[in-house]
């Protein structure tokens, strides 16, 4: 059921982002290939494909990046090619940069973004002297510290929602898949007490106040 909710609410989050208008805030934690990628060679980076974990790239955790110029990047994890919905492990799309874990004999899609693997990417993704976080997805004990924090609204307009979801790990729920704690639309705020090993994911309109 979770990860039903998980998929719904993806695709809600979608149809909204795409109605709303350019009104939505920028933000201090905004990254994206504009700023990744600086000439630097990395020694993993793949982008728009579909590859075999164990073969194009090491299980593990890695970092996707929006590219350049997308509007939203998106990714598949699937147990194989045939494209039936009973292979789905994980399905989502992000406005700025997201974590996922990949495991042996998987198969990861990838569309309009980039996967790094994280500690390359340095202090591009160093939040520790941020006041506030946006627009991402964030891991307890390393971007946050865990403890209750609130959500706010980061968009002046009065309309605006605001949206998390909170996964207690990415790689030991459904199929192997993200497990999901909670995730839901807010108006105005919203407390959230955050543990250590999770991970927090927020849209553009929705702000964590440190």
């Amino acid at each position: 059921m979770k990860k039903i909710l998980s998929i719904i609410l993806c695709f809600v989050l979608c149809v909204s982002i795409v109605g709303c208008s350019s009104n939505s805030s920028s933000n201090s934690v905004q990254s994206n290939s504009e700023n990744v990628k600086e000439n630097k060679n990395y020694s993993l980076e793949l982008t728009n494909g579909t590859f075999k974990v164990g073969e194009d790239l090491d299980p593990g955790e890695y970092i996707l990046v929006k590219n350049e110029g997308e509007f939203m990047g998106n990714y598949d994890i699937t147990t194989d090619t045939t494209g039936d919905m009973e292979s789905s492990i994980d399905s989502n799309a992000f406005e700025n940069f997201s974590y996922i874990e990949v495991k042996k004999g998987q198969y990861l899609q990838l569309d309009k973004c980039t996967l790094y693997i994280p500690s390359e990417l340095g202090d591009k993704f160093d939040f520790s002297n941020e006041k506030e976080l946006t627009n991402g997805m964030f891991r307890v004990g390393k971007d946050v510290e865990p403890g209750e924090y609130k959500l706010e609204i980061a968009s002046d307009d009065d309309n605006a929602q605001g949206w998390y979801s909170l996964y207690n790990n990415l790689g030991k729920g459904y199929k192997g898949g993200p497990d999901l704690q909670d995730s839901d639309f807010f108006s105005g705020s919203k407390l959230i007490t955050l543990k250590e090993g999770q991970y927090l994911k927020l849209d553009s309109e929705t702000k964590l106040i440190k």
